[in-house]
């Protein structure tokens, strides 16, 4: 009776190839879902990419309300909660970039104001406001 139990059991030389097996088709699902992936992503528009990122980060009810395009494949807007009944909401702005959205009331207000002026620096300034001069390359 023992013989034919032990017969039964899984062996270290029948276990290895099988795990092996299942290490290559999950790997080769995860190759795919990336490459997937990326083509999908990379046929998006950059509006297209700043409305999924606005959603993603910030949920499926708000809304990119204004968009204009940066340098590069940015894009620079505004988004907002969509308007409920009487309830306004005051737009934030954001920056898209592949990969990465930055809206201005995160805790990083200085890495929002390089990126502005990096991607988009006309962006979100009135006509009088006047454009930022590095006091190092100032004449």
């Amino acid at each position: 009776m023992l013989a034919v139990m032990a017969r039964n059991r899984f062996t270290v030389r029948t276990l290895v190839p099988v795990l092996g097996v299942a290490v290559l088709v999950l790997g080769a699902f995860g190759v795919w879902v990336f490459v997937h992936e990326r083509t999908v992503r990379s046929s998006e528009r950059p509006f297209q990419r700043a409305e999924r990122q606005v959603r993603e980060q910030r949920g499926g009810d708000w809304e990119v309300r204004y968009v204009e395009a940066g340098s590069g494949p940015a894009v620079c807007g505004y988004a907002a909660p969509r308007n409920r009944g009487d309830a306004t909401h005051e737009p934030v702005a954001f920056i898209s970039r592949i990969g990465r959205i930055l809206f201005a009331d995160e805790p990083l207000p200085t890495e929002f104001r390089a990126l502005r002026e990096e991607f988009c620096p006309a962006f979100a300034r009135s006509p009088a406001a006047p454009a930022y001069v590095n006091p190092v390359q100032a004449p």
